[in-house]
């Protein structure tokens, strides 16, 4: 499996279609707004399990931040911050 490496970041397209694909939601609902508990239906076994796919995947998101986040944008923003300081 080919890791995408930390200092180029994938872009929101394909971040939400990873998110997407590990919660197993339509990807048009996963959009910047969404709430990953009130919109995604996302609980916290299943957050960790996403996260947990997505670095297996190439996208580390710090597991002590993690619980920061609320929503697909808060996401992202971690994980470019992440990757900019890798």
């Amino acid at each position: 499996m080919t890791k995408t490496p930390s200092h180029d970041p994938v872009c929101f397209e394909t971040f939400r279609s990873m998110i997407a694909q590990a919660l197993q939601v339509e990807e048009e609902n996963v959009v910047r707004d969404a709430s990953f508990v009130e919109d995604l239906l996302a609980d916290s076994i299943r957050l960790v399990e996403m996260m947990l796919r997505m670095e297996e995947m190439g996208i580390e998101i710090p597991m002590d931040s993690a619980w920061e986040i609320e929503t697909v944008g808060d996401a992202y923003e971690l994980y470019r911050q992440h990757a900019a300081s890798s």
